[in-house]
């Protein structure tokens, strides 16, 4: 009997064991579980407060970076690169964002959780709950421009939340389609003395646009134009772009415009040229010039020779990016004397050039520096002897030879088509019995047709 008794009370504590045992675990699986409403296998949660709307431009400005699931809960994202496209409709262009992170180990789905910033607050309401086979560790979305936050829970195979995600913030901007109406002027002339300004009117031309002039020729960097000061409306209707002087190049070029978020639009043709398909330059100017070898004996007594003049026309029909080319005339005249031995000598110095000129400018339509070489003629005319104690002259005689003329100057157009010039010459007379070598010094007034 006492056995009987005995074994009855066990089995009752057994019994009343397992009983709290199951209630334990029920509670535990009801705590563990998620909402029926919230979550449920293989369907979408409702949205809070706000919900998705495509957008026909958005673009990503900080994106945000994958998380990983497999490590403990919120340990930190695993950096990776931004993944985000742009797709085209038959009414805009949508774009689409794609939220990664990485596979946990013993996911079966996962919960993703995005949220957006209200205006000016430091406040978040719930855009988006949307559940994730756990074979794809991705979400693609397209939301309207704002800041957003998301976070991704990890569920395990009994349906329990395993592993979640601290809150990953990104900002998504509006990206504008914009557009180039009309732009003016049509062309920079090099040649002109102009402001290098060009004015763009059009929509969506945002402040932090980058704008810039390609090349139809050259193609990526070395045929990019970029303005040194950009200047546009709040409202994007109008942008004014200033240009260096120096910066120009000739060519035709399609005006880019890029708006944040990658949308960009190209105008043209606008062309850098040159007004005028040659320059003709006429100057005369004072030369004198200095002896540096020949027959002193027969012409000069002294270094210096003070009295001459020169004149030029120089023909330019090439103007090329690295400077210009053409051709150049330069008659000359100069009064050789001297005195010694009780007579007197006289002749007068004549040299027609005729050069190969190069001109490269310093400062376009300002300061330009010529060099010049060439071939010329060069004779000695009307040389006598005066003879001081009796006062007659001695027959003139002329002689005549081949000059061979090198010489660089500066121009600068003071007041646009004038221009002072000065530069040296060297000017060698190659006469067989007397040769003759001298450097002239030319300052020239001109006038540029």
């Amino acid at each position: 009997m006492n056995f009987v008794r005995g074994f009855f009370t066990l089995f009752l504590l057994f019994s009343l064991g397992g009983i709290a045992l199951c209630d334990d675990l029920a509670g535990d699986s009801g705590a563990n579980a998620p909402a029926a409403a919230d979550i449920a296998a293989g369907t979408d949660a409702p949205a809070a407060a706000e919900t998705p709307a495509d957008q026909d431009a958005a673009s990503v400005a900080d994106t945000a970076p994958p998380v990983d699931l497999s490590a403990p809960i919120y340990s930190a994202p695993v950096e990776a690169e931004p993944s985000f496209k742009l797709s085209e409709t038959e009414s805009s262009i949508v774009f689409s964002q794609r939220l990664t992170w990485e596979k946990a180990q013993y996911a079966v789905r996962y919960v993703v959780i995005l949220e957006r910033k209200r205006d000016n607050l430091e406040m978040y309401n719930e855009v988006l709950r949307r559940n994730v086979d756990a074979e794809n560790p991705y979400l693609d979305i397209s939301v309207p421009a704002g800041t957003y936050r998301y976070r991704v829970q990890s569920y395990n195979i009994l349906d329990q939340l395993d592993t979640e995600t601290p809150w990953q913030e990104f900002t998504i901007i509006q990206a504008l389609q914009p557009s180039v109406v009309s732009f003016d002027p049509v062309v920079f002339y090099l040649d002109r003395e102009t402001p290098r300004n060009l004015t763009l009117a059009g929509e969506n031309l945002l402040p932090k646009a980058e704008i810039y002039l390609q090349n139809q020729v050259i193609p990526g960097d070395a045929g990019i134009l970029r303005p040194k000061e950009i200047y546009s409306t709040e409202l994007g209707e109008s942008t004014r772009l200033i240009f260096s002087e120096e910066d120009l190049v000739v060519g035709k070029y399609d005006i880019v415009v890029k708006n944040p978020g990658g949308l960009e639009t190209k105008a043209g043709v606008f062309s850098v040229a040159i007004a005028k398909p040659y320059d003709i330059n006429v100057a005369v100017g004072y030369s004198p010039m200095m002896t540096l070898f020949g027959q002193r004996d027969f012409f000069l007594d002294h270094f210096f020779v003070p009295l001459g003049f020169s004149a030029r026309a120089s023909y330019i029909p090439f103007k090329w990016d690295i400077g210009y080319i053409g051709v150049e005339l330069t008659p000359s005249w100069t009064l050789l004397d001297s005195a010694k031995d009780q007579k007197k000598t006289t002749a007068h110095l004549v040299v027609v050039n005729v050069d190969a000129l190069y001109q490269y400018w310093i400062r376009r339509r300002e300061v330009a520096i010529n060099g010049r070489v060439g071939f010329g003629f060069a004779g000695v005319f009307n040389y006598q002897f005066q003879y001081t104690d009796t006062g007659k002259d001695s027959k003139s005689m002329s002689t005549a030879a081949f000059s061979f003329n090198l010489g660089a100057s500066v121009q600068w157009f003071f007041y646009k088509q004038f221009f002072v010039e000065g530069g040296l010459d060297y000017i060698h007379i190659a006469h067989p019995e007397i040769p003759m070598g001298f450097v002239k010094i030319g300052v020239f007034g001109g006038y540029q047709f």
